[in-house]
């Protein structure tokens, strides 16, 4: 999946890159994808006493001028309730420098969600052990060797602790486990499994996503416990990473018997990565509710 990072600007930019956090694009730009992340602040500084002036100054110009044309030409034109055409372009500029009959730039995907993807306010964390399990939402898994944790955003799970494994720059595969809450309207294992990989598949990090293909929609067991698994192919088309053509994403939702959430299980893996699928498919196989 994609890596937060530096992408060419899809804002049209000439020889600019805008950061991409994994949920957002930001306002700043730089022409060196190098350098570090943009602050997550907001916006630019406060402007000066003297900008202000200035600010004023051209504003009283503008009034001005905006007059002393009324004098002049508004008989002419019938003044301003007179015939004039009617103005069809938007309030709010659709693309840099108003270029109206431009396309709005388009959101970092194409595979749009036909559902709503809720923003968890879900604040539950589980602390970490040493034995060796990655944990979250009430289910575990064996970590990895060799994987490192990784902060991962995705809005809709709370509690996510992941792990990650670099692929090449700007592309890694990962496994994560988490909780989906109740209260952010989901339901049975079955949809909210399917719910979570449409969200998955249309999030930031498919840049360039293509198509998803459904390998597994299947209803199994896990320590017991009612869940379903998902397994598709989400491929994408990246002129910058021609090699990859995407990811195999599992997905299990666990009923774990709470009243108020359910455990998930994420993996990630590179199509065609026979060595890494192995690796997360042991890990699958450790899967259990604690």
């Amino acid at each position: 999946m994609s890596m937060p990072g530096w992408y060419p600007d899809p804002a049209g930019g000439q020889g600019r890159f805008r950061y991409w956090n994994g949920s957002a694009w930001s306002n700043e730009t730089t022409a060196n994808p190098s350098d570090p992340a943009p602050s997550t602040g907001g916006g630019g500084g406060r402007s000066s006493g003297r900008d202000r002036t200035f600010l004023i100054i051209g504003a009283i110009a503008v009034v001005t001028v905006l007059i002393i044309a009324w004098f002049v030409f508004g008989n002419r034109t019938g003044g301003f309730g007179g015939n004039v055409p009617e103005d069809t372009n938007s309030s709010t500029p659709t693309v840099s420098g108003w270029d109206e009959t431009s396309s709005p730039t388009p959101p970092p995907t194409t595979a749009a969600s036909t559902i709503d993807c809720p923003i968890t306010a879900n604040k539950d964390q589980t602390r970490q052990s040493n034995d060796g399990r990655l944990r979250g939402g009430g289910i575990s898994v064996q970590r990895i060797a060799g994987w490192d944790d990784y902060s991962m955003y995705l809005q809709w799970v709370s509690d996510l602790h992941t792990q990650e494994d670099f692929v090449r720059t700007g592309w890694m595969s990962n496994v994560a486990v988490g909780q989906l809450n109740y209260e952010d309207g989901f339901d049975s294992p079955q949809i909210s499994a399917r719910q979570s990989m449409e969200c998955y598949a249309s999030s930031g990090y498919y840049l360039n996503f293509t198509e998803r293909i459904d390998l597994v929609d299947e209803a199994t067991t896990i320590s017991g416990h009612s869940a379903w698994h998902m397994r598709s192919e989400v491929r994408i088309a990246s002129p910058d990473m021609p090699e990859i053509e995407g990811d195999v994403v599992d997905i299990y939702v666990v009923d774990i018997g709470q009243a108020n959430r359910m455990g998930i299980f994420f993996s990630s893996v590179t199509i065609g990565d026979d060595a890494r699928q192995r690796l997360v498919d042991d890990c699958i196989a450790s899967l259990r509710v604690d």
